[in-house]
């Protein structure tokens, strides 16, 4: 096993632990007005319908109308609310607290990661150290709670919109909040978004989208949300010719400390200061003690085991098999190579006019390969036989539409001479390759060159593929991975299947579910958001089944929507594949944020709705965002001379149980970082949700790690499961085709294409 650190320290407590503990009856209103009134005297805890109360103060006596003797030692449920109280103790006063759910302190701005004299003070670039205290549990030591320390990267914007245009800064276009004091008096002021600004008229802003009751505001009373692309236009501002290099000095001091060291250093300092410096005085008499992070091989550390890496299977009788998708497909081919048609293509290219000749070579290299670029020790043709031959295709009928500038509407009338073309002769077009740039990210949707050629072709069910020319200029000992990749998605977006997960079934039927969202409107202020929800579901051997989506809806109206979304997809599965009433049924559903109840119990109506009798349900949440970092101490970085990528960073497939609900995964590890700055890597949280049916967590932690490595977007792991990658490229893509002219959702929705990868 690996040495291993976690960024969590146990604690222990000191003293005379015995405390008289009030309690009273839950109630939500009451609670926060207690908290408010009471936050320097006591902690509260909602205790199923009880409120406990702890005196934290010398003079302090129990608020609640029963009173009982405990001892904290053993009601460690108490403690996280405990630590929390004595942190804000420790930095009010001392540190810019920016919240205290979890606790999370500004850093010195002497050590800001942005400096010049020419900058003015409100503007800075800061880190950040955040503290949680929770429990984790080991089959071997039981529960063990401790205290989470994070660190991150904080841009602040403290000026009003004053000051930055004084300062020379911009600000048509750009979101603007208003500011108001913290219910806490220790907390750092609290924002909140209420418009974009429209024009400027003296010193008030005039505001589109706004909340409502802000038509206008003074510049003065108006603070620039601080996102990092805006924080880095208002420094240009400033700065002028000197902004760019502040900008980049900043960037690559964020990047040492976000790296495995730096993070780790950081998090060894904050726990060293709390130790010798704070006074962790949990009530009178009694504190904390904080111990060393814990360390693989001790006392209270998660049960670790590196999961395998999936089989892949290349054919339907299951002979031909390959842990590497990449050598998989190049000895064996896809995996319905010889059910799948047309084997013979015909390709349309829409391109400008002025790179049809670069695109014309490129072309040529991604259907034929590259078998003379050698890569690697070995040197290797990495993609020496092309798309042609390593999906088992003829060779396609390619055709060339160009558009006569970089704009939608040229390439709009491209598309629609390729179309007209194909409608003429009686043909339909099997693939539409089409060259973009780099650049076109920047425009808005209705814009977008892309969005314009992809609504046109996916609306007569032709799938697209998008190149950026400036991926096709790439020095060929590169541009041979990206062709891999390229190939990959292609033959998918054709209704391809490259190849399915070697899945021991072990039930009559199992579908793993995706459950994403976006929002239906280009509004950020909250009375305006729409939800669409997006569902996307596999079978267990990683097969693409289908997508579906809600309507538009209002939030509190999406546990209707996902009801009739999800039992719409599980009926369909169920009449293709013929499921009887008795048959057993598993069905994991993998969700991008935490599922409520409400959520849950619908989705349990739209089953109950299948008349089926012997269903079991898991419903876990996949999160990105929580506090937890692994360290890899034997991990010295890899690649090349002084600058490594991924220094002390876990690797794929390591899998923390953190109890019997929750558990780390790392999809990506340090060999799948793309270079050096791009820090450490970080595992994601699976958090099964408490009415799920299905609770066995080491299979549902080896099925979501087998569903990262089974993207046929590229050859390499993505970085969370397919299940929420897919539904967030549908969301993305949705977007973006809805703010184009003309575009009809129901080519999605209702056509064809709606049943292929279309949007990888």
């Amino acid at each position: 096993m690996r040495n291993l650190t976690l960024n969590f320290a146990p604690l222990s407590l000191e003293g005379e632990t015995s405390v008289q503990v009030g309690s009273q009856p839950y109630d939500a209103e009451r609670l926060a007005d207690l908290r408010n009134e009471f936050r320097t005297t006591h902690v509260f805890r909602r205790d199923g319908n009880l409120v406990l109360d702890v005196p934290i103060a010398a003079s302090a006596t129990p608020l609640g109308n029963v009173t009982q003797e405990v001892d904290l030692a053993k009601e460690r449920k108490l403690w996280p609310g405990l630590m929390q109280a004595t942190l804000l103790r420790n930095f009010a006063g001392q540190r810019d607290i920016y919240s205290d759910h979890p606790v999370t302190v500004i850093g010195s701005i002497k050590k800001g990661l942005i400096q010049h004299p020419s900058l003015p003070t409100w503007m800075q670039r800061r880190t950040s150290l955040q503290f949680e205290a929770r429990t984790i549990f080991s089959s071997r030591d039981g529960a063990t709670t401790g205290l989470i320390v994070e660190t991150r990267t904080r841009n602040l914007i403290l000026g009003n919109c004053a000051q930055l245009l004084d300062a020379g800064v911009v600000l048509l276009g750009k979101w603007v909040q208003i500011e108001r004091p913290a219910n806490d008096p220790r907390l750092m002021p609290r924002r909140k978004l209420i418009g974009r600004v429209r024009s400027i008229s003296g010193d008030v802003l005039e505001l589109d989208d706004h909340e409502e009751g802000f038509e206008s505001i003074k510049a003065s009373d108006a603070y620039l949300e601080s996102r990092a692309e805006t924080f880095d236009s208002c420094v240009m501002s400033i700065l002028g010719p000197n902004g760019a290099g502040a900008v980049s000095v900043a960037e690559r001091a964020a990047e040492e400390q976000n790296s495995g060291p730096g993070r780790k250093r950081q998090i060894e300092e904050a726990l060293n200061y709390l130790r010798t410096t704070a006074n962790l005085e949990a009530i009178p008499g009694v504190r904390f003690l904080i111990g060393e992070q814990l360390e693989s091989g001790v006392k209270g550390f998660p049960q670790q085991d590196y999961l395998k890496k999936p089989v892949l299977v290349f054919d339907p009788a299951g002979n031909k098999t390959d842990d590497y998708a990449e050598r998989g497909l190049i000895k064996h081919g896809p995996y319905d190579q010889r059910t799948h048609t047309p084997k013979k293509l015909r390709i349309v290219v829409i391109c400008e006019a002025r790179s049809e000749g670069q695109v014309d070579a490129f072309v040529a290299k991604f259907l034929d390969g590259m078998p003379n670029v050698l890569t690697g020790k070995n040197r290797t043709a990495r993609y020496g036989d092309g798309f042609i031959s390593r999906f088992r295709f003829e060779k396609p009928s390619v055709s060339y539409f160009t558009a006569n500038g970089p704009s939608a509407a040229s390439y709009l009338a491209a598309s629609r001479a390729a179309l007209e073309e194909a409608r003429d002769a009686n043909f339909k077009w099997d693939l539409a390759l089409v060259q973009v740039e780099e650049s076109f990210k920047e425009l808005q949707p209705e814009n977008n060159p892309y969005y314009a050629t992809k609504s046109q072709f996916l609306k007569q069910g032709v799938p697209v593929q998008s190149v950026r020319i400036e991926t096709m200029a790439t020095p060929e000992q590169q541009l041979v991975f990206a062709m891999n990749h390229l190939s990959l998605a292609t033959y998918a977006k054709l209704g391809g299947i490259p190849w399915l997960l070697a899945a021991q079934q072990r039930v009559a039927h199992e579908l793993v579910i995706g459950l994403g969202s976006h929002t239906a409107s280009a509004s950020r202020i909250g009375s305006r958001q729409r939800y669409v929800g997006i569902t996307t579901v596999f079978s267990s051997d990683g097969s693409y089944l289908l997508s579906d989506k809600t309507s538009a809806v209002p939030y509190d109206e999406y546990p209707e929507a996902l009801f009739e979304t999800v039992r719409r997809s599980i009926t369909k599965v169920r009449t293709d594949d013929n499921w009887r009433s008795t048959d057993k049924v598993r069905l994991v559903f993998h969700v991008f944020k935490p599922l409520k109840d409400t959520e849950a119990e619908a989705i349990k109506r739209a089953v109950e709705h299948q008349g089926l009798s012997d269903v079991t349900f898991a419903f876990v949440h996949i999160a990105q965002d929580h506090p937890f970092v692994v360290f890899d101490n034997t991990q010295e970085g890899i690649g090349y001379g002084n600058v490594k990528k991924g220094v002390l960073g876990p690797s794929r497939g390591l899998h923390l149980k953190l109890g019997d609900f929750e558990s780390l995964i790392v999809f990506s590890g340090a060999s799948e970082l793309k270079q050096a700055s791009d820090g450490m890597p970080r595992p994601c949280l699976l958090k099964l949700h408490r009415l799920s049916t299905f609770s066995d967590m080491t299979y549902l932690a080896r099925q979501a790690y087998e569903f990262a490595g089974n993207s046929w977007r590229m050859l390499a792991p993505e970085p969370f499961p397919i299940t929420i990658r897919y539904s967030d490229l549908i969301a993305e893509r949705l977007a973006g085709l809805g703010a184009v002219s003309g575009w009809d959702p129901d080519a999605i929705q209702f056509g064809q294409i709606g049943k292929t990868l279309w949007f990888l």
